[in-house]
């Protein structure tokens, strides 16, 4: 026998394994194990791929994260009288009654606390929005919160951390965290002078002895977008802090996007979700009582005239209990009536999501997804096509924008829309660390009813004469990459 052969039976021998732990430890969905099946048949790259990305969170990490989060007796007190004042009142004043059930399973499957008190202002683009970002950052008195996936060494970087320096040295309490994988090119060297400054910066799920290359969790990424100043403004959206995503890169302009602006009591929701990811990452050994202070969580006056706008804030993640954020699109796309309206850059949804469009479609609904024509990573882009193509025969309309469209926003019957860093994917859905916001709003959910109306002037429609014009190269990539949808 010779090294190629024992070579071999130890590659295999090994597969065997982690296909076992796969069905019987870590209980994957059965469309992940055969996935893995699949790529693993491959010799040598197939079980190398999985060591570094495919095995699952250990117990251990799943209990530090968890053991981090900023929680408090107040705090799930708070949530615990939210459920019971909406269980005991057959119509609350306080709470939007008509989506009484969908505020209940938030609060239960998200620990989501639901506030009315906040205004919010949406930008349509990377640009925009960290316009107003800066703006809010040099007058910021006291804290600046900062969590990326991707925060990127290039102009739109540089000029960030430059005014982040500057806050730092004067005495603002200056944050950042992002992802080791969505960052991989962002250099620790970049922040040298704001870490002489004061600031303090953190990577989500670093590599193995800071070996780029060597990152055992790589399949498991913080792709939040969350910025808190002064604890009572806060954004979240689709923007990164990278060139592309204010549109300078031609190859993906012009690039669309959705952010908000948050003031008001939500904004304490991002900073308890900012601090969890920060004491895990930094592994801070304070109490939680240290974090629930004025400074953090101050109190934030507002008028019912100016800040009414009923929100949630929810997030998921592969710790969590189950995949909340996809379960309430599906809970919310039960209420539609007239309409559900998508927006998302990758559609690789799961069964039970495309059984909720399909089930919406059947049902006299009508559904309108849109998608980027231009490509950022054609293996999701064709993978994202075979799930299109086939709710096409159900009637989906399919709108393909002339640019590059990063929006992650549903809204239904232009009556409650839901948006946030969360992609309409499996990766999404249980994999990465996200968050989305509910708003409970007729006007903001019809504003951007007109939004997506725009949009549809940038877009070319897909219908099944495009889908059979497609030569066969395009057909087999399709046919191909949904094989691996489950892992992208």
């Amino acid at each position: 026998m010779n090294w190629l052969s024992i070579l071999l039976i130890v590659n295999y021998s090994l597969c065997l394994v982690f296909i076992l732990d796969m069905i019987f430890v870590s209980k994957k969905k059965p469309e992940r194990i055969i996935a893995w099946i699949i790529l693993m048949m491959v010799p040598f790259i197939g079980l190398f791929i999985y060591i570094i990305i495919g095995a699952g969170l250990n117990s251990f990490s799943k209990r530090m994260i968890k053991k981090f989060e900023l929680s408090s007796n107040v705090y799930n007190a708070h949530i615990k009288n939210q459920i019971k004042t909406l269980k005991e009142q057959d119509e609350p004043k306080s709470y939007p009654a008509e989506y009484k059930d969908l505020i209940l399973l938030n609060l239960n499957y998200a620990d989501s606390i639901f506030s009315k008190n906040n205004n919010m202002q949406y930008f349509l683009d990377g640009k925009s929005v960290y316009d107003s970002l800066i703006e809010d950052i040099k007058n910021a008195q006291a804290s600046i919160h900062l969590e990326f996936y991707i925060f990127a060494n290039d102009k739109t970087g540089k000029k960030l951390i430059k005014l982040l320096t500057q806050k730092a040295k004067e005495g603002v309490e200056v944050r950042i965290l992002y992802d080791a994988i969505g960052s991989f090119h962002t250099n620790s060297f970049a922040f040298r002078k704001f870490k002489k400054a004061g600031g303090k910066v953190n990577v989500f799920f670093p590599p193995f002895m800071n070996i780029k290359f060597l990152n055992f969790k790589a399949n498991y990424r913080n792709h939040r977008k969350i910025c808190v100043i002064d604890g009572k403004i806060g954004y979240t959206g689709g923007f990164n802090i990278r060139d592309d995503h204010m549109g300078e890169i031609k190859r993906l302009a012009p690039w669309r996007d959705t952010s908000i602006r948050i003031v008001g009591g939500a904004v304490h929701s991002f900073q308890n979700i900012f601090l969890s990811d920060w004491r895990f990452s930094s592994k801070d050994s304070s109490t939680p009582e240290s974090y629930l202070n004025a400074k953090y969580f101050p109190n934030i006056k507002t008028t019912p005239d100016e800040y009414n706008v009923p929100m949630q804030v929810i997030t998921c993640g592969p710790t969590s209990r189950s995949e909340q954020i996809k379960t309430c699109m599906i809970k919310m796309m039960t209420y539609a009536k007239k309409s559900i309206k998508i927006q998302t850059p990758y559609f690789i949804p799961d069964d039970s999501f495309i059984d909720a469009v399909k089930l919406a479609l059947l049902s006299g609904v009508k559904v309108e997804l849109m998608f980027p024509k231009k490509i950022d990573h054609w293996h999701v882009h064709f993978a994202s096509l075979s799930h299109i193509n086939d709710l096409l025969r159900y009637g989906l309309k399919i709108y393909v924008y002339n640019g590059f469209i990063h929006s992650k926003v549903l809204l239904v019957d232009d009556e409650i829309i839901t948006l946030g860093s969360c992609n309409i994917d499996i990766r999404s859905f249980s994999l990465n660390f996200e968050d989305n916001v509910v708003i409970y709003d007729n006007q903001k959910a019809l504003e951007y009813s007109t939004y997506f109306e725009e949009d549809k002037k940038n877009c070319e429609e897909y219908t099944e004469k495009v889908r059979k014009k497609k030569n066969i190269f395009e057909k087999v990539l399709i046919s191909f990459c949904r094989l691996f949808s489950s892992l992208l």
